[in-house]
């Protein structure tokens, strides 16, 4: 192809319907695709334990003349014409070596670090703008504010017929100012990365264990909460038997969604706008 060409240049470890479409939306462009001596230019591709053989995801694209492998020594010359690449931090990163400027399409192809952190809606939710729901996403704000959490601010209220019946705040232990004497675990991560990484319990699992406690149950009640759950909650939720989930706040990982809609547990944004 000439130099004037319009090439497509990406990382391509599985086949499925985004790389599908996005190849479709290009079909006159020549496919660059990364071998795997960029390995050693991007270490994180190394832990892609799925990955394809760049090779073999080129001969199911069909090979040579359209589609060829590019390892970097084959750098800066094989990117001439004009360039698209999908919006990802590997590319980002690829273009700023080489001082490129190609057209960067925004679409969701695989969880890297920028996708990881993106605070999206949640796409199967419903909305209400009840004085009611508005007043109980308001009271678990009230206990987000109890939080002595500088990272994040969090507040849960579980309520079953209009009646509150647990509420609770994100809190360490053991004690509140373990992070602040011991430091915190959090101080390397940004928002969505590494959850796990906390000495604090989430107001979601404090109500959940505070009705264990007690000794009631939460089956078929509602929980509003000031942001929508980390995937670790929402399968708790899940288990414990919630009805419906009203929230204010998005949350960077989404995968909570999914576990709530394959338990049947309704998911309600709360307007508190108008």
């Amino acid at each position: 192809m000439s130099g004037s060409a319009k090439r497509l240049v990406l990382y391509l470890p599985v086949l499925h319907a985004g790389y599908e479409r996005l190849l479709e939306r290009h079909g006159d462009a020549e496919v660059l695709l990364l071998g795997r001596g960029f390995h050693e230019v991007f270490p994180a591709l190394r832990k892609d334990i799925r990955a394809l053989d760049p090779a073999r995801a080129a001969a199911y694209l069909g090979g040579p003349p359209r589609v060829r492998v590019i390892e970097p020594e084959d750098l800066p010359g094989a990117l001439a014409g004009d360039l698209v690449m999908p919006d990802e931090e590997v590319m980002r990163e690829l273009a700023g070596r080489y001082g490129l400027e190609p057209a960067f399409e925004r679409t969701f192809l695989r969880w890297d670090r920028p996708w990881s952190l993106e605070e999206a809606p949640v796409g199967s939710a419903g909305i209400t703008r009840t004085e009611l729901d508005r007043h109980f996403i308001r009271e678990a704000r009230g206990q987000a504010g109890r939080s002595s959490d500088w990272w994040r601010q969090v507040g849960a209220v579980a309520v079953r017929d209009g009646e509150v019946l647990a509420e609770a705040y994100n809190r360490h232990h053991p004690s509140e100012y373990s992070p602040y004497v011991d430091g915190d675990p959090r101080n390397e991560f940004r928002r969505g990365l590494r959850a796990d990484l906390s000495t604090a319990i989430h107001a979601e699992a404090a109500v959940v264990a505070e009705a264990a406690r007690e000794g009631f149950s939460l089956r078929g009640a509602d929980l509003y909460v000031t942001a929508f759950p980390c995937p670790a909650c929402a399968r708790l939720i899940a288990e414990t038997g919630f009805r419906r989930l009203y929230f204010t706040g998005t949350y960077s990982v989404l995968d909570g969604e999914g576990v709530l809609k394959a338990a049947n547990v309704e998911p309600v944004w709360v307007d508190l706008n108008g």
